[in-house]
């Protein structure tokens, strides 16, 4: 069984410009590193572990569930 992630507010942020960017249309997901990095000034290795946070625990409807 998984054990239940938590999100920082600044996380769930990411994750909502995220879902945003994947409604678009604009890119393939895969490709997201650099607009994430861009948009929030993360570096390549914080940007690249929400990304993969994000793709983990991808959900249409939001991430309130997961606040901390």
């Amino acid at each position: 069984m998984e054990s239940k992630i938590t999100i920082t507010q600044e996380e769930k942020e990411m994750f909502d410009y995220l879902n945003s960017l994947r409604e678009s249309g604009a890119i393939n997901m895969f490709g997201a590193r650099p607009y994430l990095a861009k948009q929030f000034a993360l570096d390549k290795r914080e940007s690249s572990d929400i990304l993969q946070k994000w793709m983990k625990n991808f959900n249409e409807n939001g991430y309130e569930h997961l606040l901390a």
